[in-house]
């Protein structure tokens, strides 16, 4: 496994601006460099003599990203379904249906919210293998629907205070160099998890009153949230995710100041007037380029994947001199060119994206990692994005 105190030192002096052995690197594969494969022995593809070769690359040379802890976190915003579906209504609301077997490799699973004014349903299906899932039926789909939503009772139920003691232990062990921290959903993220997003882009024109109704309501109730977690000394890493649903071309730059600037970006503030050391890091695919003036005034500390064109809009280096400094960038490595390029071709592509975006402030990171059995090129391209990473980045 990696050395995590080795990693945390090395992650942190990238946000410093500060010289460490190497710039950090980002598993190009779907396992987490704190893992064992060897022990754990996983099954399916993972136990594929090519996977199992990455995955000890991955163990013995990248690092884990933040807020990784190595201690587990209280669940403080419900698991009961992902990305806030049910806008974190309390689980005795929540019925789980049993799953069905819909073919020989694929399941659906439902799940009902009870509300006062009529059932809401949320169905997945998964298939074997795959680390996805498919949204089959969103829970709202109708203006009445969202009435259904904010009809139910809500109430805050933290965990205890002493359930956050191994987390305090770990964050004082650990100083100046924790990368722990707490795990958040875009506002936007839970928009398109309960709405489809051909609707949402028809409400967002069309009834925007419903779309700050919820919008509002998850402000209210994820900030409640974060302040407790905040309290139990959770941080100093606050990771959002989803976010890039509002990002070019998915929407234009007067719904992202209408609905990321007054809702992420006040969880945000709020985070920083209680702590202002804390790092906020944002997920976001797309034109990024184009919102990277909006991050800084957020007070974003660092965002992935930064992508270049065509999947993004901006090459590393120029994404480095735009923010000169006061952001960390992760990138860039695509995907695609994973899949399609040469190992050759992506040691070239590792030593552009170091060299011409410079060494301060980066964090080597591949835009996405495979959800199922990756092809040998994939894997070939994998080992070459580890030995370029080491090779062109120390430092």
């Amino acid at each position: 496994m990696s050395d995590l105190k080795a990693s945390s030192r090395r992650i942190l002096a990238a946000y410093r601006g500060q010289k460490a052995d190497r710039i950090p690197m980002i598993s190009p594969i779907s396992w987490h460099p704190m893992r064992d494969i060897d022990a754990e022995k996983p099954g399916s593809w993972r136990a594929d003599a090519g996977f199992i070769e990455v995955a000890r690359l991955v163990q013995q040379h990248c690092d884990p990203q933040p807020p990784y802890s190595p201690v587990p976190m209280p669940k403080v915003f419900s698991t009961a379904v992902s990305y806030q579906r049910f806008l974190e209504a309390n689980d005795e609301f929540i019925e789980h249906r049993p799953v069905e077997q819909v073919t020989d490799i694929r399941s659906r699973e439902t799940t009902i919210l009870h509300t006062p004014k009529g059932d809401l349903t949320y169905v997945l299906e998964r298939d074997k293998d795959i680390e996805t899932w498919w949204d089959v039926v969103k829970p709202i789909g109708c203006p009445e629907d969202v009435e259904k939503m904010l009809s139910v009772p809500y109430h805050f139920q933290p965990p205890a205070a002493g359930q956050f003691d191994a987390f305090r232990k770990y964050r004082a062990e650990s100083g100046p160099d924790c990368i722990g921290g707490g795990w958040l959903n875009s506002m936007v993220a839970m928009l398109c998890g309960m709405i489809s997003f051909q609707l949402l882009l028809e409400w967002v024109l069309a009834e925007p009153t419903l779309v700050k109704l919820l919008a509002d309501e998850w402000l209210r109730r994820t900030g409640e949230k974060v302040k407790y977690m905040q309290e139990q000394g959770v941080g100093p890493f606050w990771h959002f995710n989803g976010v890039e649903r509002a990002s070019p071309p998915m929407m234009g730059p007067r719904q992202w100041e209408t609905l990321v600037t007054p809702y992420d970006g006040e969880i945000m503030r709020q985070i920083k007037a209680r702590d202002p050391e804390a790092i906020i890091h944002v997920h976001c695919h797309g034109r990024v380029g184009t919102l990277l003036d909006s991050f800084l005034a957020m007070g974003v500390n660092s965002t992935d994947p930064v992508e270049p064109p065509n999947q993004g809009d901006i090459e590393f280096a120029a994404a480095k001199a735009k923010v000169a400094g006061r952001m960390t960038l992760y990138g860039n490595m695509e995907f695609v060119d994973m899949e399609r390029c040469t190992p050759a071709e992506i040691e070239q592509k590792v030593r552009s994206a170091i060299e011409e975006g410079g060494k301060e402030h980066t964090i080597l990171f591949p835009s996405a990692t495979p959800h199922e059995r990756a092809s040998a090129k994939f894997l070939a391209n994998a080992k070459a994005y580890i030995t370029a990473g080491l090779k062109y980045g120390k430092l």
